[in-house]
């Protein structure tokens, strides 16, 4: 079972879902404190590195943070499975994650490598826009990894109670998805281009 399965199985039976990060405001903005000098995990000065997250103070972070869980995975321990009905937006805290898209040649099914995601890198952000939205790929931990994770019940109690933090999350969460469209359609539009040429070739060469 991956571990948004679990969290799906919580959600369904009514269940409480994992804490949430509990850091006082003084602790919060002591390890902010771009002096401090707080040795191990510093989840202020994290998230203050995320490029997505760049328009939010420090108080809206913090205010943020709140929603989150931090969780730790061992190595192959799987987050999701490509077509598990989605539920988190995740940020890699430490460690990598190796994203897959399986394929189906017969009878088999065959895992095909995508990317590797590490520290500050972020996934699964369509989680947060879309009712039952089911997973394009898998994602399994590489190596002893922890990510920080806000789920879809958490972004709906940040609306209730932040506005303001909410909507700059779904901002982001918005600028994320268009900026991958973008990608997508670039390179969709380049491999377009080499079969038209490449069919151009073979039709020279038959003349």
């Amino acid at each position: 079972m991956s571990y948004e399965n679990e969290i799906t199985d919580k959600l369904d039976k009514k269940e409480a879902l994992p804490e949430k990060l509990d850091i006082s405001m003084l602790k919060y903005f002591w390890q902010a404190n771009p002096f401090s000098s707080t040795k191990g995990g510093n989840i202020p000065k994290f998230l203050r590195r995320i490029e997505v997250l760049k328009n939010f103070s420090d108080n809206e972070l913090r205010l943020l943070s709140q929603s989150m869980h931090l969780r730790s995975f061992e190595n192959k321990e799987i987050i999701f499975k490509q077509n598990d009905l989605g539920v988190g937006f995740y940020f890699v805290y430490s460690g990598n994650v190796d994203v897959t898209v399986d394929s189906s040649k017969g009878t088999e099914e065959t895992a095909n490598y995508l990317l590797s995601l590490d520290k500050y890198d972020y996934f699964g952000e369509l989680a947060l826009l879309q009712d039952n939205s089911a997973r394009n790929a898998t994602v399994v931990a590489r190596g002893n990894t922890e990510l920080l994770g806000i789920f879809k019940p958490d972004m709906e109690a940040l609306i209730l109670d932040h506005p303001i933090v909410a909507a700059k999350l779904l901002q982001s969460v918005s600028l994320i998805i268009a900026n991958r469209l973008f990608s997508v359609t670039r390179e969709v539009r380049a491999l377009k281009y080499k079969l038209t040429q490449r069919k151009l070739g073979k039709d020279g060469s038959k003349s």
